[in-house]
């Protein structure tokens, strides 16, 4: 399928710093969309909410106003879904034009090789955990090497996102337990 799904594209050296800047544009788009529609379904179950919770409706009437309520309960659930898949994308895409940003000096330590022998599947794994630590500090060439150029760091890329989320609220629990 290719890096973040740009077709061919199996390599970092492949992808284009533009073609990602119009990826990102089109993310965002979407992304004011779905917050549109996110706040379109909000109003529509409150105004269920408010229309079934008036005096005199039968038993009916309100049966009818909670399914409805229930349906788009289900959208706005699915369009979250959908909005937090776009902003994990635009971070992603983000944190690859902050690595083909640093190509030069990545050359010169030695790690732009390293980083375009990894795996298709392996390397996005890599980019979506220096998303996550973009997401915590600012991303600069040291912090980019030191995510390529580690050998534990096969085993980190095929942990999946869950797994990472999960570890990360163990040991946040953990720190709550022991504060």
């Amino acid at each position: 399928m290719g890096i973040l799904g740009f077709g061919k594209v199996q390599k970092l050296e492949d992808l284009k710093v533009d073609d990602l800047k119009k990826e990102r544009l089109t993310q965002q788009v979407k992304q004011d969309q779905l917050l549109t529609r996110l706040r379109q379904s909000q109003d529509q179950f409150d105004g269920l909410l408010e229309a079934a919770s008036e005096p005199g409706l039968n038993d009916a009437e309100i049966d009818a106003a909670a399914y409805k309520m229930e349906s788009v309960s289900r959208i706005k659930t699915r369009t979250e879904f959908e909005l937090q898949e776009i902003i994990t994308k635009m971070s992603v895409i983000d944190s690859t034009m902050d690595v083909l940003n640093q190509k030069a000096e990545l050359e010169k330590k030695g790690v732009w090789k390293k980083i375009n022998s990894i795996p298709e599947d392996q390397l996005e794994a890599q980019l979506e955990e220096l998303a996550i630590d973009r997401k915590e500090t600012s991303i600069n060439l040291n912090k980019i090497v030191e995510m390529f150029d580690k050998d534990s760091l096969s085993v980190q890329a095929n942990r999946s996102a869950d797994f990472r989320r999960n570890r990360e609220a163990i040991l946040q629990r953990r720190n709550e337990k022991t504060s």
